[in-house]
């Protein structure tokens, strides 16, 4: 609940806390968890230095006791974390160990973003067929089990990944998901600039990204300034603002 309300020192306090308890019991999988979970908390904090560690230390004790599932969505967060930083061929790796995982326990929702995922680092690659062959899988899994909350950003991707190419799509669908979709992140308002050519995605983006980084110390908000996608977005504003 604290790191949903962006109360991310509360929300790590209180998993720490978890942390002891389940060391005290000897609860191996259950350390796991909460370690995982503590990294997710660096991560949406924007201390991804922190998140990777904490994940790996998860991770190595989920290597030991078993539990698939959560091995499966820490090597997922761990890519997550990779892109972030730009390390695209690192997040390949783990996106693609998690889909194995994904598949071999026949976890369809999980399949449709790790699939999602991976179509989007093939974009950021600029290797537009691996794209589409990702983020055309995606859609057609989301279609499957009815699962509408990514449509728009795996359109997007996929749309661009078209753009790139010289291949025609829908602005118009595009134009209709964002109709359906609530709290649309920095990172899509980028590609929706990119894909629509509209200054107004540019300028959201560029609120989001100073906003997030004013939340940080100095220090770590200069780090998240410098890494590959919120310093685009920085130098397409300030470009396009001259």
């Amino acid at each position: 609940m604290y790191s949903s309300k962006g109360d991310y020192e509360k929300a790590i306090n209180f998993y720490k806390r978890t942390l002891i308890i389940r060391e005290e019991l000897g609860d191996k999988y259950g350390k796991g968890n909460t370690l995982a979970n503590i990294g997710a908390v660096y991560s949406s904090k924007g201390d991804y230095e922190k998140a990777i560690g904490y994940y790996e230390r998860a991770l190595a004790i989920d290597d030991g006791v078993g539990g698939k599932r959560l091995k499966g969505y820490i090597l997922n967060n761990i890519g997550i974390v990779s892109v972030d930083k730009g390390d695209y061929n690192k997040a390949l790796d783990y996106y693609k160990r998690s889909l194995a995982i994904r598949k071999e326990i026949g976890d369809k929702r999980g399949m449709v973003y790790i699939l999602h995922s991976i179509g989007i680092v093939y974009v950021y690659k600029n290797d537009n067929e691996k794209a589409q062959e990702y983020l055309e899988k995606s859609l057609i899994t989301q279609k499957e089990i009815e699962l509408k909350i990514m449509e728009l950003d795996t359109t997007t991707n996929l749309y661009l990944s078209y753009k790139h190419i010289g291949e025609k799509y829908d602005a118009m669908k595009i134009y209709s998901l964002i109709k359906e979709t609530d709290n649309i992140d920095f990172e899509l308002n980028l590609r929706l600039y990119e894909i629509l050519e509209d200054k107004s995605y540019l300028k959201t983006t560029y609120n989001q990204v100073q906003e997030k980084a004013s939340a940080m110390d100095d220090k770590l908000s200069k780090k998240f300034l410098s890494y590959p996608i919120p310093k685009a977005i920085v130098e397409e504003w300030e470009k396009v603002n001259r």
